[in-house]
């Protein structure tokens, strides 16, 4: 599944650029960059393989490392 990698690199880019962004910004940016691109994969619809569901879930945690690290503006 090579989408997830686009959005593992996303995921760099917004981390790596956006130093002081705020929980709002990062969710904004997030569901419009990422999500949107997670959902837009047929393998989300429809994983038929673990591998493919724990690629997509391994994404997501990242995400979530993000917001944890983000600080206050």
């Amino acid at each position: 599944m090579d989408k997830t990698n686009k959005d593992y690199g996303v995921l760099s880019i917004i981390k790596r650029n956006f130093d002081n962004l705020s929980t709002d910004a990062f969710l904004m940016l997030y569901k419009s960059m990422v999500q949107s691109h997670l959902e837009y994969a047929g393998a989300v619809w429809n994983p038929n393989r673990k591998g493919d569901i724990k690629r997509l879930e391994k994404v997501q945690m990242r995400a979530i490392k993000l917001v944890k690290n983000v600080k206050k503006a």
